[in-house]
């Protein structure tokens, strides 16, 4: 469905992501399993085809990506993990992460118990120091009470 939609649009799909990416998300909170996995799946595809111009829409995925990596179903943690790992490169390919933006987010699911979620968080700040751009010590206060 979507996902081909999206591939079909290949250099256009800047146009179209405001339409093709909410009803997307709206799928990963759903109770059935196989449908998450697909959502899952689908945002995948999106975003190999729209690399950089899905950075917009960040935050919503990084969300998606948190519910996802706490999911019970191992075939939807196993699809989260290849989706983090696609955005993780997206992000350390772009020039216009907006960290700042991240970090409000990254505090918020800092507070969560789930180890699924905080090893999901923990990867990020590794991947994010990383980046010759970013310095994570300058956000270290802002995350650090947090993570103990």
């Amino acid at each position: 469905g979507l996902a081909a939609t999206a591939i079909g649009l290949m250099s256009d799909i800047s146009l179209y992501l405001d339409a093709l990416l909410p009803p997307v998300l709206h799928c990963l909170d759903d109770p059935e399993s196989r449908v998450r996995y697909y959502s899952c799946e689908s945002l995948y595809n999106i975003a190999k085809v729209a690399r950089g111009n899905i950075l917009k829409y960040f935050n919503h995925i990084f969300d998606g990506l948190c519910k996802l990596f706490a999911d019970v179903d191992i075939d939807v943690k196993n699809g989260a993990s290849l989706l983090d790992r696609l955005i993780k490169d997206i992000v350390t390919e772009s020039d216009t992460f907006d960290v700042e933006r991240f970090i409000p987010l990254l505090q918020k699911y800092m507070r969560r118990s789930n180890p699924y979620i905080r090893q999901l968080l923990i990867g990020w700040i590794i991947v994010l120091d990383s980046v010759p751009d970013i310095n994570m010590l300058d956000w270290l206060p802002d995350f650090l009470d947090g993570l103990f």
